[in-house]
């Protein structure tokens, strides 16, 4: 036998037996739990229902080693939620022609060609926005867009027709939660 074949062995085997069956026995699963809130930037958060998993993101109060706020990601079933915000000046209806444009120059795929027309809308904490929805036979879900201070935040929502009508009222609640951080933007 070689003389490292032991050791090359004991390698092999950490790698190839022993670290994926410690990967798998280790779940991950996030879920969130009533009254659990998420920041979505340093002043703006929302409340998420308990049993969504949290695959990206910050409860208001941790943050990472940085201090940034990260993009927010969640799923329910086979719905996912995600919130991104970033700096912007302009209008809700501007950041919605934005990030359909963008769309529609990477992807080849305008959100807005086949979507209901924007629709004003206004959260609990007085965040004003746009959104739009948009039901094909194989997805279904909403975008929408609000511009608080300096940062401009976009909310797509995105999942089979049948899932995002059985998570309907959690979807309308988490929009409706967005407020600022310490109450509301009134």
């Amino acid at each position: 036998m070689f003389p490292h074949a032991a050791a090359i062995l004991a390698v092999w085997l950490l790698w190839v037996v022993i670290v994926p069956a410690i990967d798998s026995a280790v779940s991950s699963e996030d879920p969130t739990v009533a009254g659990d809130r998420l920041a979505v930037t340093e002043s703006v958060s929302f409340t998420v229902p308990a049993g969504w998993n949290i695959n990206s993101g910050f409860l208001i109060d941790q943050r990472s080693a940085s201090g940034s706020v990260p993009r927010v990601e969640l799923t329910g079933g086979s719905v996912s939620f995600v919130v991104d915000a970033d700096d912007f000046t302009g209008t809700a209806d501007e950041l919605l022609s934005q990030v359909d444009a963008v769309s529609l120059a990477t992807n080849g795929s305008s959100v807005l060609a086949i979507s209901s027309p924007p629709q004003p809308v206004t959260t609990d904490g007085g965040l004003t926005g746009v959104q739009i929805r948009f039901d094909t036979p194989r997805a279904a879900g909403s975008m929408a867009t609000f511009v608080f201070g300096d940062k401009g935040i976009r909310v797509q929502v995105v999942g089979p027709p049948d899932q995002i009508a059985s998570h309907s009222q959690e979807i309308a609640d988490m929009i409706a939660s967005f407020g600022t951080t310490e109450g509301d933007t009134k």
